[in-house]
């Protein structure tokens, strides 16, 4: 009998009564080809799992991103002035909610789970308001329809710390899980919950001419340390547009007591960023800062809040 060239010769050994083998040779057809295309698509396998493991390693290393930010905020909320004083509205009696631009930069640092930002702007607001009723300003009553020239300087710094808590998609769901070897290091979509940890300087210049009245200014600073929550979400569009590495959406929030006076700070941060090659960023999104502070008798409830657009380069 003559065999096909591309078959495998399998011997079969019987065990015949009395001990003697018989020896058989069957043919199974198990073409070659078939075998070597299996071969090399385990290699290519093993290729494959190199080169994920490659791209994990390049996602823990650390990163250093520049973000020149353009804040477009509006000073809002109530002024008081001395004790008994009467809250003076940012906008109608005060005119200090103009629109402004200013410059907005953060410096972000990230290694494994850690996130470090820190952050800062500064503004000047004025105008010229009128009373819009009769007002207690330093225990004087001043009459509705009283003009004032106002202006406000506010400047902060912000230092903060961002931990991962729960990653669901990459090798360890939190940082008390046991790692996993079924993830794919390069997820369409990555999700990231963090806890936040922060600290904000503000520090108020105000300036307020009373007509028929005169001068009121102070010059101060508080220190507010907050905690808040961070949400992040990495989509992957490599695969899905051709023109575009990736977008991220981030969402933070956070607040705290102010330490030298007053009730607190509140901060929200939200952007989306378009990454159309893998280290330049471009970031739109919204800024607030929310804050109650008083000293000597003096109170401003009010904040910043408004559209934001920035640039980013990471390395």
């Amino acid at each position: 009998m003559t065999l096909p060239a591309n078959a495998l010769v399998v011997s079969i050994g019987i065990m015949v009564h009395g001990g003697i083998s018989a020896y058989g040779q069957v043919p199974v057809e198990a073409p070659i080809e078939t075998l070597i295309l299996a071969d090399r698509q385990d290699e290519e396998v093993s290729a494959g799992t190199a080169d994920l493991d490659a791209l994990d390693r390049l996602r823990s290393r650390p990163k250093l991103d520049v973000i020149a930010g353009v804040w477009f905020p509006r000073l809002e909320g109530l002024v008081t002035l001395g004790s008994g004083g009467t809250p003076l509205d940012a906008g109608p009696d005060l005119s200090l909610d103009g629109a402004t631009t200013i410059f907005n930069g953060e410096l972000e640092f990230e290694k494994g789970r850690w996130k470090f930002l820190v952050g800062g702007y500064g503004i000047d607001a004025g105008g010229n308001g009128i009373l819009q009723q009769d007002s207690v300003v330093q225990g004087t009553i001043l009459a509705a329809g009283t003009a004032v020239n106002s202006e406000v300087d506010v400047w902060s710094i912000t230092t903060e710390a961002s931990w991962s808590l729960l990653t669901p998609f990459r090798r360890k769901a939190t940082p008390w899980s046991t790692p996993v070897t079924d993830f794919d290091p390069d997820p369409v979509i990555d999700l990231a919950l963090q806890a936040v940890l922060g600290c904000r300087v503000i520090n108020l210049e105000q300036r307020y001419l009373f007509a028929g009245y005169g001068t009121v200014s102070s010059n101060q600073a508080w220190v507010s340390p907050y905690l808040g929550v961070g949400f992040e979400i990495d989509w992957s569009t490599r695969q899905s547009l051709d023109f575009m590495d990736r977008i991220v959406f981030d969402v933070t929030a956070g607040w705290g007591p102010a330490l030298s006076g007053g009730d607190g700070t509140f901060t929200v941060r939200a952007d989306a960023t378009f990454y159309p090659v893998p280290n330049l960023g471009i970031s739109l999104g919204y800024r607030l800062n929310d804050w109650v502070l008083s000293r000597d008798d003096s109170e401003f409830d009010g904040g910043l809040q408004g559209l934001f657009a920035g640039v980013g380069y990471s390395w």
